[in-house]
């Protein structure tokens, strides 16, 4: 249940920023390509081609809801995280590729609203509720 209320923060915070803050260069570090290219050369799964959450997540520098790839290889931490957190062993590899390459270019903090965008996509995904 906790995990559910985190990821209602984040996307209704999110929403809120968004529209609170009205601008639109708020996004412009997501286009930030080279960062998934970075990561590609150092994950297993080249950058962006991640099936799962818990593959997004073990193929990033950043720890992200209490999952942390940390120095484990890429098979033990997937393993792990599907095993600690199985509702992360979803569809919603590529947009939260997205959101922690974001993430990684701002240093892995989950306060940035430079990711904004990036979690409501993977917030909207994970959850199943399509915002319009």
């Amino acid at each position: 249940m906790k995990k559910r209320q985190i990821l209602w923060a984040i996307v209704f915070g999110s929403m809120l920023a968004i529209t609170g803050c009205g601008d639109s260069g708020s996004s412009s570090p997501a286009g930030s390509g080279g960062t998934a290219g970075s990561r590609g050369s150092a994950g297993a799964n080249g950058g962006g081609s991640s099936v799962s959450s818990c593959e997004a997540i073990c193929s990033s520098t950043c720890a992200f809801e209490g999952v942390d790839p940390g120095d484990l290889d890429y098979d033990t931490c997937v393993s792990e995280c599907k095993t600690g957190v199985p509702q992360f062993d979803d569809d919603c590899g590529p947009q939260l590729d997205a959101l922690l390459d974001c993430l990684e270019a701002n240093g892995c903090n989950e306060e940035t609203l430079n990711c904004n965008s990036q979690g409501i996509a993977w917030a909207t995904c994970f959850s199943g509720v399509s915002f319009p």
